[in-house]
């Protein structure tokens, strides 16, 4: 007859620094994914002055329920005596660029203009996906 032994106390071990060793893959992936998202983004927010193209913040966040990323951008414009969110308002609405907007190349194929945020993340999603993905599975072999 065989013997079998497990112990188990040192498998829980070695799958919690699996989990880490994953986690921290994820979390560096989605570290370069918030990078070239926020980078891209930049580049094709309009061009008025240089406040909006430089108020992209990007977060990385560990939690409970794993890791979140963030890009974002925050300017606020006074118009007739009252402030707005002129980030917003360029990202959602349609309107005409401006002179120096208009003759910005882009970059990564895409054009300066509105939902500068969205489009990149919806163009480059799968990209991002597989990059995740393959940092995740390299943590698994570390």
């Amino acid at each position: 007859m065989s013997e079998f032994e497990f112990d188990a106390d040192d498998f829980i071990s070695k799958m919690t620094i699996t989990e880490a060793k994953m986690v921290g893959a994820a979390a560096d992936a989605l570290g370069d994914s918030a990078d070239d998202l926020a980078r891209i983004a930049s580049e094709i927010a309009p061009i008025k002055g240089s406040g909006l193209r430089k108020s992209v913040t990007k977060a990385i966040k560990l939690g409970s329920n794993g890791v979140t990323g963030e890009v974002s951008f925050s300017v606020t414009e006074k118009s007739g005596g009252k402030s707005f969110n002129y980030a917003l308002w360029t990202h959602e609405q349609d309107y005409n660029l401006g002179e120096q907007s208009g003759a910005s190349p882009g970059t990564d194929g895409y054009q300066v203009g509105n939902k500068y945020l969205e489009r990149p993340l919806k163009g480059e999603s799968q990209r991002f996906i597989d990059d995740w993905a393959k940092a995740i599975a390299r943590g698994l072999l570390l």
